[in-house]
């Protein structure tokens, strides 16, 4: 499934990330097929007074995406004058530290998505398990009450123990994660702000939507 990737230095499946080095968008997208069906496109720049957090030039706070995202690659097209750092935070140490009672309990607890394709349902546990067994953390605070659990208390502490890696991008390039994995976010924008960047939503082979849909869903925001 992921052998071009996981072959590169630093390799995609050893520590959950990987920056891509420029290349034509077609290859680009070819390699990004090679993991699975690539579900949404997004062009995600900043706006004036935007309240999205997608649109913001304010730090973004780390997060999941969609739990249909199995992977997530941010293509940079312009990069901000100051700032636009990605953040990547790896949820492994923080789950290696929990109880198998713990981690039951993270299989448990799920929260709440926005729906965006059709056969979304809803509510995604904060981890499961991908096809391949591989762990797959689902995790947006600002949508959960989790807080209540003691198991997800400690993973959160677990959390704010790990360091926080930041990679700035340039032009050309692409940041690649294993969104079932890292935890990203964003610096705040300064400068010009003049950044672009394309977002490619990549689902799991496992998934249904290589059966359920059978062409590429763009959005563009």
């Amino acid at each position: 499934m992921n052998d071009a990737l996981s072959a590169t230095p630093y390799g995609l499946a050893a520590k959950g990330w990987t920056v891509l080095r420029p290349q034509a968008r077609e290859a680009l997208i070819e390699h990004l097929t090679q993991l699975g069906l690539v579900v949404q496109t997004t062009e995600i720049t900043p706006k004036a007074n935007a309240k999205a957090a997608l649109a913001t030039d304010k730090e973004m706070q780390l997060h999941t995406d969609h739990p249909r995202a199995r992977w997530i690659s941010w293509e940079c097209v312009r990069q901000s004058s100051e700032g636009g750092f990605s953040l990547l935070k790896d949820t492994k140490p923080a789950l290696d530290s929990l109880t198998p009672a713990e981690r039951h309990e993270l299989r448990e607890l799920s929260i709440r998505t926005h729906v965006v394709f059709h056969d979304d349902a809803g509510a995604y546990p904060v981890l499961r398990n991908d096809g391949d067994g591989a762990d797959w953390v689902y995790f947006t605070p600002w949508m959960t009450d989790g807080h209540s659990s003691p198991a997800f208390r400690k993973f959160i502490q677990a959390l704010e123990a790990t360091p926080t890696q930041s990679v700035r991008l340039h032009p050309g390039e692409s940041l690649l994660i294993d969104n079932g994995r890292m935890l990203h976010g964003r610096s705040a924008l300064g400068g010009d702000k003049d950044r672009l960047l394309i977002r490619r939503w990549i689902a799991s082979p496992f998934d249904t939507f290589g059966r359920t849909r059978g062409r590429e869903a763009n959005a563009v925001g």
